[in-house]
């Protein structure tokens, strides 16, 4: 498996002719019997006699193991998403440590559906019902938008979860049907054991049937989203198995056996020779940006902070322009928590940035990406748009409204007529209205 591939803008990822995830189901069945899944499944499983010391043994380990398994879930279900379905395969470089608090954010989700339906079976029993039922059908697109954005509001948006369904299709229908199969198997499966069992071994035995049935079902989820990786907007890291359905673009070819020969290196922890030969072939064609996605990947593994950093300040700007927004952003934050002062060399990537960290909901990003933006670019007309977006951050992102009537006033005395201006006067209505400031 390659660590330091990306797929996003090849071509040919787009055509591979993935098989659909009901002729995979061996393979989803399989996988928490697989090497790394099954010894920590039969760790947890043996943790599991904590639950035996009174109510606090209950609530410590209870908590401890269901955060265990759930962040375990995710992971697998994420790695899947690009392709990585053999635990073999994973690596510390394809872990995002967003992930970690995916579990929290999936109940917070739960919680925010449970108070809705319990309002509506106030109301009504059957409504109560009827919303339990649609609760149960949106639970795995809450999966895959949490996986995909890492965004709590986005994953508790019906607008976004109906546009990942209809993204997905009637694949999305079945998954449901199977993961119902799935929950109706786990019951059936601990009785058997249990009436075979020693008494002993009851409390492990229940635990390794429900962590085994959670992570078939995340393997699974997971494989959809790689199935339709192109729909949702997925950068998928490794093709499906068998050879080629489509002719292979001699460019994109010579990618890959670059992209195979640099994860050789890192795998056998030759870092300084994954480094230096992944600089050389960015060196021989600064216009190259598979050339420049890998150096910046592995530069990501290494300490070299101030290379990285510069490597940034080109690779950046190349990927905006390329299109490739959501990319940028994240190459940016890669520099950014490396590297405190990065600050981009371009006002135009700042601020592109700047709006496609607003749009991914992410209005922390929107401030730092303004961050002395005017002294740094003192006369660009840039400037009112930025402010602009520092005040939707504050008043419609972070709830600090107050924090944007500053902002303003001084949009007012500097831009008074600009088009900005009286978009964010629109925006801060209610506050304006209420200091009396609005002219």
């Amino acid at each position: 498996m390659n660590s330091v591939r990306g797929t996003r803008h090849d071509a040919n990822a787009s055509e591979w002719k993935i098989a659909p995830f009901w002729q995979k189901l061996n393979s989803f069945f399989l996988f928490p019997l697989q090497a790394e899944p099954l010894f920590y499944a039969l760790v947890l499983s043996v943790c599991s006699y904590g639950l035996m010391f009174g109510l606090i043994g209950i609530f410590a380990v209870g908590l401890g193991l269901t955060l265990a398994v759930s962040r375990y879930a995710f992971k697998v279900a994420a790695l899947a998403s690009r392709g990585i379905t053999h635990s073999s395969d994973f690596r510390a470089s394809h872990v995002d440590e967003a992930w970690k608090w995916l579990p929290w954010k999936f109940f917070g989700v739960l919680f925010f559906f449970g108070i809705f339906v319990g309002l509506l079976a106030r109301q009504s029993m059957t409504l109560g019902v009827v919303a339990n039922l649609v609760v149960a059908f949106l639970v795995p697109a809450v999966w895959i938008v949490l996986i995909n954005t890492h965004s709590l509001r986005s994953a508790a948006n019906p607008f976004e979860l109906l546009a990942t369904i209809f993204g997905i299709g009637k694949s999305y229908l079945l998954l449901c049907c199977f993961l119902f199969l799935l929950q109706q198997g786990s019951p059936m499966v601990m009785v058997m054991l249990l009436k075979v069992a020693a008494p002993v071994l009851v409390l492990p035995l229940v635990s390794f049937v429900v962590i085994y049935f959670t992570w078939v079902m995340a393997a699974m989820i997971g494989y959809v989203m790689y199935q339709h990786h192109a729909a949702l907007d997925i950068d998928p890291v490794q093709a499906p198995d068998g050879p080629s359905t489509v002719q292979v673009d001699p460019v994109v070819q010579e990618a890959r056996r670059r992209d195979a020969v640099v994860a050789r290196l890192v795998q056998d922890n030759s870092m300084d020779e994954a480094v230096n030969q992944a600089r050389a072939w960015q060196r021989e064609d600064y216009e190259s940006l598979p050339d420049h996605r890998r150096y910046f990947r592995v530069l990501k593994l290494t300490e070299r902070v101030d290379a990285l950093a510069e490597l940034g300040q080109r690779f950046i700007p190349m990927l905006i322009a390329r299109q490739c927004a959501g990319e940028a952003l994240e190459a940016w934050v890669s520099c950014a928590k490396r590297k405190p002062d990065f600050r981009l060399d371009s006002a135009q990537a700042s601020y592109d940035l700047a709006q496609q960290a607003w749009k991914a909901g992410k209005p922390k990003y929107v401030l730092l990406l303004a961050r002395e933006f005017e002294k740094r670019f003192a006369g660009s007309s840039l400037i009112p748009p930025m402010l602009e977006l520092v005040v939707r951050a504050y008043k419609q992102g972070l709830e600090q409204p107050m924090q944007g009537v500053h902002v303003y006033m001084r949009m007012k005395q500097r831009f008074p007529e600009h088009a900005a201006t009286r978009e964010v006067e629109w925006v801060l209505r209610d506050e304006l209205e209420m200091l009396g400031a609005k002219s």
